[in-house]
């Protein structure tokens, strides 16, 4: 789909008159023209003044004066320029005047008054030339006070702070700044907001990008008109076909013009491989973004497509639902897929990748890439074996990306937070702090997610091992896709998928669909499994004749029966006894194969310590805290999963 141009189009003056310059040839030509011209026309001036006022004092008192002010004047408006440039307009303006005040009495074509005139011209051009070609050439070297219009206005509080001239480039307005020696641009950075009121204009659209190499001098830009108002259609499929690692996935444009897109893969020497976590606030264009990142990925060869979604299931991700490897809905399920992820997936990868002599995943090697979606992830953040995988999957050409509205720290642990490299973020609540979802540089140099808040849906940052630094503030925006131009990207590219890989696929086995396993009979061997015949089917059976020992009017009791093992132990242990009997107890459960726990599975535990309920609620949750917790509480009926025991 061809994208309209209009977009990007810079505004007449650039939106801000004081800042801007046109440039052609004329304009470039002219400011070395005038002084050449001036001296010519001087010599008839004297000329005619020569004629008129040469024998009037009242005529030579009144160049006098004009000449000190005009060279008082000079000076004044030259301290906006830089100290050489100040004194030499304000010698050749002295030097003018006393010309033309000694050419008034004497005639201009009597000597010395010709020569000084001939030599004097050559000399002023020359040096005017000399210095605009040397403002030209190093810009940084000559910057200009804040005294003067426009964006030297704007910052005219920061004492002492010099601001180069202003120039129009693309959509934005630019200029170079510098801060005394001993001061930072931290007084620039911290006085966006004034900027922006100064010359009108949205506190997103002003940033300050400091110099690698010094803590004074940068940039500062300034876009007058928002180029993102407009919404971004979906052009289609980035790179279908081609692998994963070739291409980043594209998903947006920034406010500048240019693609942006995401980079999953490393490349050695270049970037490294990433995890992401995406945050934005209900209504910020998270989902829209997601859904035209996983479509892009899903029209690549190589790459496999895992969701694990349990608050909203399949509405977020039915448009691509038909090319996932694995769609995850369930509690249990996810549970279940990030231990094994960690224990399964991620070792069976690395040795395969070890065997190619490869330490990460490249493209043509024998494994499929692999993309772990977790949305709502807020409600699985904390989970350990979520950690284990952040921490190592990389390695694996295992790519997790995270989505939740939040970051704060009762959310996500900082031992997660740490293992993304890449940080996409929406707009968020104006009470949340923008350096949770984004690094404090970022932050600083002027990106203000919190001002989109869901106003702006779409808007976002990025920052990506494969996206320059000095890009990392500038806003972008997603493409907004419909739903069946997604849906029917992800089937017509079906057949450019290739099969997961038989590798992952053998490690996955657990967490596959599959079809209802019938239950083995206790009579038949460990190998063989025999299906359960109907209880209908056996004969000598009435299922309308109930047993003997059951009372019809009674209703069937159908609570389960808790997991109870015969505790040989005296009652009326002390607390620390009670609280290693309770351990030990979960640790049996957990060696005959159970992988959770509910209080009411450990009425032995109580019967034979003594203490009651209350104790065990306490004693639970003791065991999930700590650098090696023996459970984790799942919040929903009181269960608790068990961790590792060894």
């Amino acid at each position: 789909m061809k994208r309209s141009r209009s977009r990007t189009r810079m505004p007449r003056n650039g939106g801000l008159a004081p800042m801007s310059y046109t440039v052609d040839l004329r304009s470039a030509a002219v400011p070395y023209l005038v002084c050449p011209a001036g001296c010519l026309l001087a010599w008839p001036a004297a000329a005619a003044a020569h004629h008129w006022w040469g024998t009037n004092p009242w005529a030579a008192a009144g160049l006098t004066a004009a000449g000190g002010g005009l060279t008082a004047l000079t000076w004044a408006a030259g301290r906006a320029r830089g100290v050489i440039r100040q004194r030499i307009s304000a010698l050749l303006t002295a030097s003018g005047s006393l010309w033309m005040l000694g050419a008034t009495i004497a005639g201009p074509w009597d000597r010395p008054w010709l020569d000084l005139w001939a030599g004097g011209s050559l000399t002023a051009s020359v040096a005017v030339a000399v210095m605009r070609l040397m403002s030209k050439a190093n810009p940084d070297e000559q910057p200009t006070r804040t005294t003067g219009g426009g964006l030297a206005d704007a910052v005219a509080a920061l004492k002492d702070a010099r601001i180069g001239r202003p120039s129009v480039d693309g959509a934005k307005v630019k200029a170079r700044v510098a801060m005394p020696h001993g001061d930072t641009l931290a007084d620039v950075e911290g006085s966006r907001d004034a900027i922006a009121s100064a010359l009108d204009v949205a506190p997103s659209a002003v940033r300050v990008h400091r110099d690698p190499d010094s803590v004074r001098t940068g940039r500062i830009e300034v876009v007058p008109v928002d180029q993102l108002r407009d919404t971004i259609a979906w052009g289609g499929p980035s790179a279908p076909g081609r692998s994963v690692g070739d291409a980043p996935l594209r998903f947006g444009v920034a406010e500048d013009g240019e693609t942006v897109g995401l980079w999953l893969t490393g490349r050695p020497g270049v970037r490294p491989a990433t995890h992401v976590r995406a945050t934005g606030m209900t209504g910020s264009g998270k989902t829209e973004w997601a859904l035209v990142v996983m479509t892009d990925y899903l029209t690549r060869a190589d790459g496999a497509l895992v969701v694990v979604d349990t608050v909203k299931r399949d509405q977020t991700v039915k448009p691509v639902k038909d090319g996932l490897t694995l769609l995850i809905t369930e509690d249990d399920h996810a549970e279940a897929f990030f231990d094994i992820l960690a224990d399964k997936v991620i070792p069976a990868r690395t040795e395969a990748l070890g065997r190619e002599d490869l330490t990460e995943w490249m493209p043509g090697c024998s494994l499929s890439h692999l993309l772990v979606w977790v949305e709502e992830s807020a409600a699985w953040s904390g989970h350990p074996a979520l950690v284990q995988v952040a921490e190592r999957a990389r390695s694996a050409g295992i790519c997790l990306v995270l989505s939740q509205q939040r970051w704060t720290h009762d959310r996500a642990p900082t031992s997660l937070r740490s293992q993304f490299a890449t940080n996409v973020c929406f707009g968020i609540d104006s009470r949340d702090d923008p350096t949770l979802a984004l690094t404090a540089e970022t932050v600083d140099a002027g990106a203000s997610p919190e001002t989109w808040g869901s106003s702006r849906p779409g808007y976002l940052y990025i920052e990506s091992p494969g996206v320059p630094t000095g890009r990392w503030p500038i806003p972008c925006r997603s493409e907004l896709a419909q739903r069946d131009d997604l849906a029917a990207a992800v089937t017509g590219w079906t057949q450019v998928r290739q099969a997961l890989d038989p590798v992952t696929a053998r490690a996955l086995t657990p967490a596959m669909p599959t079809t209802t396993t019938p239950a083995p009979s206790p009579a038949a061997d460990d190998d063989q499994e025999e299906e359960v015949p109907a209880l209908a089917a056996r004969p000598g059976v009435n299922l309308n004749d109930p047993p003997d020992d059951i009372d019809p009017a009674k209703e069937l009791d159908t609570t389960p029966t808790p997991r109870r093992f015969s505790l040989a132990l005296p009652q009326q242990s002390n607390p620390e006894q009670a609280r290693t009997l309770l351990r030990e107890h979960i640790t049996t459960l957990a060696a005959h194969g159970e992988t959770e726990v509910r209080p009411a599975d450990l009425g032995d535990v109580l019967a034979a310590t003594g203490y009651t309920a209350k104790w065990l609620s306490k004693a639970l949750a003791e065991l999930t805290a700590g650098n090696q917790p023996l459970l984790m509480a799942i919040n929903r009926n009181g269960r608790y999963r068990i961790l590792r025991t060894t």
